[in-house]
């Protein structure tokens, strides 16, 4: 088939050449975001129920695992007066023996009493009246020699005299065979 021209006239396109242009432009506007964003489809692979099971037990238990960290460094003792400080050996003192130490600097003192029958306990060794130092007496008592205080050593309780609160109450740590004093709790 030959294509007539008519000589007078400018040649107008016929519909189907409109059709087929407007389809040209409208494959090649799609074959374009096709090279700017390419899939290999023969390469994709179809998400089975199990899969998506193991996607979603995996984050439940990373999940679960997350959230137990987060509480036990919640747990963990903070503040300004949370250290680890090394005061003494296991075994260092015998039963009725007692140490002065440094907590949680060298400005404040701490006092380490083996009690038989209890073991460890350790308080500040200021006295909770007017700031005096403490001393282990035995037979469970804590005394203050400014104004004759008396303090339970198992408890660190005002058992005598002009002091009204107890003895702030030190935790203590065991590792690896150091004794550790890790947070002074005034009561």
């Amino acid at each position: 088939m030959a294509k007539q021209m008519h000589s007078g006239s400018e040649s107008q396109p016929s519909q189907v050449e409109q059709e087929n242009t407007n389809n040209n432009a409208a494959s090649q506007q799609q074959e374009g975001w096709r090279l700017e964003f390419p899939y290999l489809w023969d390469e994709d692979e179809v998400v089975t129920r199990r899969d998506t099971l193991r996607f979603l037990l995996g984050t439940a238990g990373a999940l679960f695992v997350a959230t137990g960290a987060l509480a036990i460094v919640g747990n963990l003792p903070q503040g300004p007066n949370v250290k680890a400080v090394p005061i003494a050996h296991v075994g260092e003192l015998g039963a009725d023996e007692w140490k002065v130490f440094n907590f949680p600097d060298q400005y404040a003192q701490g006092i380490l009493i083996n009690l038989p029958g209890k073991g460890l306990v350790a308080y500040s060794d200021v006295c909770t009246h007017l700031s005096c130092a403490v001393i282990y007496e035995g037979h469970g008592r804590l005394h203050c020699p400014c104004h004759e205080g008396l303090f339970d050593a198992t408890t660190g309780d005002v058992v005598a005299g002009p002091p009204t609160r107890p003895l702030p109450l030190i935790s203590l740590a065991i590792h690896h065979g150091t004794i550790y004093a890790v947070k002074e709790t005034p009561r």
